[in-house]
């Protein structure tokens, strides 16, 4: 049986990687010259190896830890336990930290060492844990039809620990703001994540880039698999068979023509909905694809002449960037530390010059983190990608599709399809085996029929 997967991201490459291992001749075609989609690294000052914007996993990432495992990299994932300091502007902190008792007792380090919330609001939290573990098994068909700030206040939380708490989670998360982001999407967040279990909800960082961690080990598993690996080979057309209901070849943008059994698109949703409007069959799932929208971020990359920050990472409260990680200085000369600074949702700073811009979010930083005052900058880069993740607005659940379509060997994966999760490196793996698990189940139930 031949596949054909379009595109290279971490959906496409876990599909490839399943399908291979499963004994099935897989072609993967990938429209850039480089794998790993919005997981992909780049060079940056002096060569140095930089992810395309700083991720942060979670122990809950159970597909994403399954296939490190595969690779023989789970090593490099790595628990980041300490306190997590979350910052303001002027200057005060608070921690968070998962403890070492079971859930859900491992909250209540977390919750003493929120000191910007009053006492009433950090109990408070624990409405919200219990809330959206009731909502989560109860309540899930309504939950999309609702905002996350209105969720939240619905289950006791101040406005003030909206600004001060929830606010910073939720762009991390979902790439929004509380009041645009659907309440689906933060009690998935919750309840399978920060309110699961211990080791769930336990921050993971890889060591290196996610390329070291993930892309590379995949590619060269597929290489030995025997994977025809084909970057710089847009998928141009689809081509439908003369029933209208399977795909017979894919066009590529060169012209030349691929046949095979099945066909898996993992894509985003705006490259998709390209490929998928010219046919009937597809046309409401391109323009599903086309209504979730797009949501862009900024990472700003930081080399600092000393250290500064001594938490892996840490919040920032009221600020223009949400979160900030630490990292060694690589090859910078005069560098002591390289800072990622994460701006989520942030259209508005996508053309700002650079130079201005990181002089603005260096001002924030040494309002947030005094210590940083005297630390020189030395060098700089930034990551603007104005796609970062779809929108997840009130809404979504209905217009993500599931790994199936109308015609009968087309097959989707992405981040943005079906799976109960915001834009994350775990909906992309997940989606990528599922998408791999349908073309597998469809030919075992042909073969019985």
């Amino acid at each position: 049986m031949n596949v054909v997967v379009v595109g290279a991201g971490l959906a496409g490459l876990s599909a490839a990687l399943r399908l291979a291992d499963a004994g099935r001749r897989v072609t993967l075609l990938e429209r850039s010259g480089t794998t790993g989609g919005r997981a992909r690294a780049f060079r940056g000052p002096h060569d140095t190896p930089l992810d395309w914007g700083q991720h942060l996993l979670l122990g809950a990432y159970h597909a994403t830890r399954a296939l490190a495992a595969r690779l023989g990299t789970a090593h490099r994932l790595s628990f980041a336990d300490g306190p997590i300091p979350m910052a303001a502007a002027d200057g005060s902190r608070a921690h968070y930290r998962i403890g070492t008792l079971p859930a859900p007792l491992h909250l209540l380090p977390a919750l003493a060492g929120l000191s910007q919330l009053a006492l009433v609001e950090r109990l408070a939290l624990g409405r919200a844990a219990l809330g959206a573990k009731l909502d989560a098994r109860l309540h899930a068909a309504s939950l999309d039809r609702r905002t996350a700030a209105d969720w939240l206040r619905a289950h006791g939380q101040t406005d003030h620990a909206v600004r001060s708490f929830w606010a910073p989670l939720v762009l991390a998360t979902c790439n929004a703001a509380p009041e645009e982001t659907s309440a689906a999407l933060l009690v998935a967040v919750l309840d399978r994540g920060f309110f699961a279990a211990r080791d769930d909800a336990r921050p993971l960082l890889p060591e290196g880039t996610l390329d070291e961690v993930l892309i590379a080990p995949a590619l060269a598993e597929l290489r030995r698999l025997d994977v025809e690996l084909r970057p710089r080979e847009p998928a141009a057309e689809l081509v439908l068979d003369p029933t209208g209901h399977a795909v017979s070849t894919i066009v590529t943008a060169s012209g030349e023509r691929l046949a095979a059994d099945a066909f898996v698109l993992a894509v985003p949703p705006w490259s998709f909905a390209g490929l998928a409007a010219p046919h009937a069959p597809l046309r409401r799932l391109a323009d599903d694809a086309a209504w979730l929208g797009t949501s862009p971020i900024v990472c700003l990359e930081l080399w600092f002449d000393r250290a500064w920050l001594t938490a892996p990472f840490a919040g920032l409260v009221g600020g223009t960037g949400q979160w900030v990680f630490a990292h060694g200085p690589g090859a910078v000369p005069g560098a002591g530390q390289r800072i990622s600074a994460v701006l989520s949702r942030a259209g508005d700073l996508l053309d700002d010059d650079r130079a201005d811009l990181v002089r603005r979010i260096v001002e924030e930083l040494g309002r947030h983190f005094p210590e940083s005052r005297t630390a020189r900058l030395v060098a700089h880069t930034a990551v603007r990608e104005p796609r970062a993740t779809f929108l997840g607005r009130p809404g979504q659940a209905a217009r993500r599709p599931g790994r199936t379509t109308p015609i009968r060997n087309l097959f989707l994966a992405g981040d943005w399809t079906a799976t109960g999760l915001p834009a994350t490196l775990e909906g992309a793996v997940r989606s990528g085996e599922t998408a791999a698990w349908a073309v597998l189940g469809t030919t075992r139930e042909r073969a019985v029929a």
